[in-house]
């Protein structure tokens, strides 16, 4: 996992809440979630991790705007892939879901 990038001021403010809100979903759904400086890391507990030293399948999400997307919030993965618009919480929740899977 990559270090997350941190936003500041108000755009920071909002990412942050935006990532609280996922952060919730996940739990819900059975994730291990923590919040750090920037960004929200994820774990699946019931998936074995990819790569030494990874016990868990896991990453870091962050949330800032999209230029692509015409400055709109979205969510990234860790390696800076953007999962979805950060308002579509369901759809980034379904996305999390599927590449941190227990199955392959």
């Amino acid at each position: 996992m990559s270090a997350p990038e941190s936003g500041e001021g108000a755009a920071g403010g909002e990412a942050h809440v935006r990532l609280q809100m996922l952060g919730m979903h996940l739990k819900a759904h059975g994730f291990a979630v923590e919040h750090v400086n920037g960004g929200l890391v994820v774990r699946n507990a019931d998936a074995a991790g990819c790569c030494d030293g990874q016990r868990v399948r896991g990453d870091t999400i962050t949330c800032r705007p999209y230029e692509a997307d015409g400055g709109r919030y979205w969510f990234f993965t860790s390696w800076r892939r953007p999962l979805t618009e950060a308002e579509r919480v369901t759809d980034a929740v379904v996305m999390v879901k599927g590449y941190l899977a227990s199955a392959p």
